[in-house]
Parts: structure tokens; C-alpha cells; sequence
């Protein structure tokens, strides 16, 4: 658990920790953030577990960049991180950073919080169910700092200005932000593989969410709505929708293209990136953009 592999071709690799396809010469009106597939860990990060380091495989989104490659293949601009969740959580705000993940905090306000980072997994993730706390010790404040002022900012920041680009020049943007999730539990006989996230419609017109349940529907794919996940601090963030530019997460289940362990790829990789290819296209028709070549294949 040390350098990120699967590198794309195409990809410029930014000194943040994450990297970004195809934004020079964006044909299509959509960014995708990938932004909790980054397998590179800190010796920091390491030197301080109390759990066994392969734990830590639980809190990332395994493999999930793997599932964009065609769509990167055919253009479509990207942002990927490359470091790990476990160091910091970019679809966490600044906010939510536990007060008991840090030592030596100044008589600056301390966040509010939310439920998730008082569950232990804020800013920097604290608990893990099954396992217990993470860390031997808090991280120093101005270590925390450092994350924030050196990746999760410039990861936030590129967003912004990737996606104001976008709206200048098509007239609409849609950030899609690609998560995988763990099996769900059934509920009255439906357990769904996709789960599509518009914070409720307030993220997105609803005609983007619409179209993409009716459309896995269509193939026998079992999806869902907004639960039971809508999205977080990235389409909260990042959405605005009066200015026509809109924001939705796809929750994709590990079995899907894991194996049984959840921690290499399977034989199921490539029909999954294909389904994610599909849903790519049908956005860009949506949104007016440069036909992708993979819609009609």
C-alpha cells in the first residue's frame, strides 16, 4: 500500500496528488471526479495505524477509476485522486474535521461537525465499523493543515474552475462523481447494484437523474434513487444549479467488478465500465455536447 497503480494514458499528474484527463480540449460538457479510488499512502498515515493496514481497503472506493477508462479513452475530462481517503476525505468539508482526531488546536472555533464525522468519518476518517479506531494518536493541527492546503483545496478548486469552463463554453456542466459502495441490504425483495444521487433534486434538474434510472431500468439493471446515498459535500459544494452547472453521484456495487474479496478487479471490470460508458453518453446527449463515439457501439 504504497504508490497508486493503474495509471491512464493521457493523464497529467499533479503535484496535489490527483490527476487530470482531457481538460485542454474538452469535447464533452461533463467532468468526472473520482475522488476516493487513490491508492497512495503516506508513510504518516501507515506509521500511525492501530489496525492492520489492509482495513484500511474498506475506506476506499477500490479500483472505481479503473471503471472511467473508456470514457478517458474517448475525452472525457476528468480529476482522479491519487491519495487515499484514509488521509484525508475530499468529499468531506473543512468542517468536519473531528476534534479528536487532533493534537495541539489553537483558540481558533472549532467545527459544528456533522453525523458522519461524529460516526468517525469526517475529514480525516477516525472509526471504522468492525475495526474500532484507526490511529494510534491525533495528528498534529498543522499536519492537518498541510493536507488541506496542499490537496483538498487545489482538488476543490480545480473542480470549480474545470466546471466554470465548461459552462462558458457549451452554456452547461454536470459534474458526475463516481463512488462504489458495498452490497446493500435488500429491502422488500430489491436490492439495487446503482444508486444515483441528486441530493433530492437539488443538486441537478431532474431530468439527468430521470434519465439514467430509466435507462438502467431498460437493461435489467437494478437501481435506485437518492437512497441511500444522495451525495455529499462535493454536489453540495459544487452544484449550482441557477447557473447551469449540475452536480450527481454514481454508487456502483464492488461485486460488480470486485472479486469476492472486494480487493482486485474481476472478470466483471470491463461489462461495468461498459454500463458507466453508456450512462456517460446518455449524459453528454442530454446535455447537448460532441457525440461520444462510445454511444454507438
Amino acid at each position: 500500500m504504497t504508490q497508486a497503480d493503474g495509471q491512464h494514458p493521457n493523464d497529467r499528474q499533479n503535484e496535489c496528488g490527483f490527476r487530470l484527463f482531457n481538460l485542454e480540449q474538452a469535447d464533452f460538457p461533463i467532468l468526472v471526479s473520482v475522488p476516493h479510488s487513490g491508492r497512495e499512502y503516506p508513510a504518516g498515515i501507515l506509521e500511525n495505524l492501530r489496525i492492520p493496514p489492509h482495513e484500511l481497503l474498506r475506506l476506499e472506493d477500490r479500483y472505481a477509476d479503473r471503471l472511467i477508462a473508456p470514457a478517458l479513452a474517448q475525452g472525457m475530462p476528468a480529476i482522479i485522486a491519487n491519495r487515499a481517503r484514509a488521509w484525508i476525505d475530499l468529499n468531506r468539508s473543512v468542517e468536519e474535521l473531528d476534534p479528536a482526531m487532533v493534537s495541539g488546536w489553537d483558540d481558533s472555533p472549532r467545527p459544528a461537525g456533522s453525523a458522519k464525522m461524529r460516526g468517525g468519518l469526517g475529514l480525516v476518517p477516525r472509526r471504522l465499523m468492525q475495526s474500532g479506531d484507526i490511529w494510534k494518536r491525533p495528528f498534529g493541527i498543522s499536519d492537518i493543515r498541510q493536507r488541506i492546503e496542499t490537496y483538498h483545496s487545489p482538488y476543490h478548486e480545480s473542480i470549480s474552475t474545470q466546471l466554470a469552463r465548461l459552462r462558458d463554453r457549451f452554456g452547461v456542466a454536470l459534474l458526475v462523481d463516481i463512488h462504489s459502495m458495498p452490497p446493500l441490504v435488500p429491502v422488500a425483495g430489491h436490492r439495487p447494484h446503482i444508486v444515483i444521487g441528486d441530493r433530492f433534486g437539488q443538486s441537478a434538474a431532474s431530468i439527468y437523474s430521470e434519465m439514467l434510472i430509466e435507462r438502467l431500468k431498460q437493461s435489467g439493471m437494478p437501481v435506485a434513487l437518492n437512497h441511500p446515498y444522495p451525495g455529499d459535500y462535493i454536489l453540495r459544494r459544487h452544484a449550482d444549479v441557477r447557473r447551469n452547472i449540475h452536480a450527481i453521484q454514481i454508487e456502483i456495487d464492488r461485486t460488480l467488478y470486485l472479486d469476492s474479496d472486494l480487493r482486485e478487479p474481476s472478470a466483471g471490470l470491463e461489462s461495468t465500465a461498459a454500463i458507466l460508458s453508456e450512462m456517460l453518453a446518455l449524459l453528454v446527449d442530454l446535455l447537448g455536447g460532441t457525440a461520444m463515439p462510445m454511444a454507438a457501439e
